[in-house]
């Protein structure tokens, strides 16, 4: 499916979801998380420090995590649940800042993944202004998120990126991390 037969009804009524950018999934490599893990590049940890107010700690924690939520977007299991909303929104600046690095983000997809890993936002505001049906539709939805995280990628993962994660990293406070 190209993303030009795409109608609108169904973009206008759910998350967008890296299922429908993946062209040849059978190019897919389906690596270990401790694999992927293995990966390091203080480049990104430093553009993540250069580009927000953090130290070198907390910078590879979220590198390491960005790596984590690269692998679960490339996980079989995830498909269809791969959304980055408010709690977890520190993620996608982390896969921002590992995108910039052009060769070396390219280099890790193919080298852990077989192919090229696209980012797409979210295109619509999942909030309280939504239609009921929609409302309970984006909750089943989150519902299975939470649950397949936690399913593969265990307790520590889920309270970081659940219970700390929106107190520190919180659309307020990101936004003041940012250096100008």
């Amino acid at each position: 499916m190209s993303l030009l037969s795409l109608n609108l009804k169904s973009l206008a009524s759910e998350a967008f979801c890296l299922d429908s950018i993946i062209q040849d999934k059978s190019k897919l490599l389906q690596p270990s998380l401790d694999s992927v893990l293995t990966y390091k590049n203080q480049h990104i940890v430093d553009g993540l420090m250069s580009g927000l107010d953090i130290d070198l700690k907390i910078a590879e924690q979220l590198f390491e995590d960005g790596l984590i939520w690269l692998w679960y977007c490339n996980n079989h299991r995830s498909e269809g649940c791969r959304t980055i909303d408010d709690p977890i929104l520190i993620l996608d600046e982390v896969w921002h800042t590992f995108i910039l690095y052009t060769p070396f983000y390219v280099k890790f997809c193919q080298t852990y993944f077989g192919d090229y890993l696209h980012h797409m936002p979210t295109l619509l505001d999942h909030d309280n202004s939504l239609p009921k049906h929609d409302q309970a539709h984006y909750l089943k939805r989150k519902k299975v998120q939470l649950e397949t995280i936690f399913e593969l990628l265990g307790r520590d993962v889920f309270i970081r990126w659940y219970h700390e994660y929106p107190v520190i990293f919180d659309r307020k406070k990101i936004l003041k991390l940012r250096k100008k």
